[in-house]
């Protein structure tokens, strides 16, 4: 494998990244600017845009850490996994693994964002059945589950049984 080829494959990957992170900042401050005062219900019973502010990981994971704490705990998390997803892309044998991790290191870097920015990530999608809530999330958390979705869908359609 050639070092242009590899080149070309982190240049692929970070230039989604970069495409995920845009659109993740971009919607997250709209969200912040028009869902500050109230929510905005899209279809009544299951789809809702709502402001909330998340201190801790998916699903409210390490919110009982002191804020600090879980600043440098998450944050170190994020850069960790962002060096690994590096590494993974010089040795990406497909356009889908390319994507997928593209999409997953740019969801951890828009989300990352909002911790340093803010203390916290901001969520805004709400997905729910009348009373059953799914956490709220944003498009970088989006971007990692059709990111890890592809990663997947690459390991079972190309993997011996």
């Amino acid at each position: 494998m050639t070092m242009e080829w590899r080149s070309k494959r982190i240049g692929m990957g970070l230039l989604l990244a970069v495409v995920v992170i845009l659109l993740d900042q971009l919607s997250k401050w709209i969200a912040v600017q028009t869902l500050a005062k109230e929510a905005i219900i899209l279809f009544p019973g299951f789809f809702d845009l709502v402001l909330v502010h998340n201190a801790g990981a998916a699903f409210g994971l390490f919110t009982g850490l002191s804020p600090d704490l879980r600043l440098i705990f998450l944050c170190s998390v994020a850069l960790i996994a962002s060096l690994i997803i590096l590494r993974l892309l010089q040795q990406a044998h497909s356009g889908i693994q390319i994507s997928g991790l593209g999409m997953i290191l740019g969801g951890a870097l828009g989300n990352l964002i909002d911790r340093v920015r803010f203390g916290a990530v901001v969520d805004f999608i709400h997905l729910h059945w009348h009373e059953l809530s799914w956490p709220v999330f944003n498009l970088a958390d989006s971007a990692i589950t059709v990111g890890v979705g592809l990663l997947l869908l690459d390991h079972l359609t190309t993997s011996d049984p």
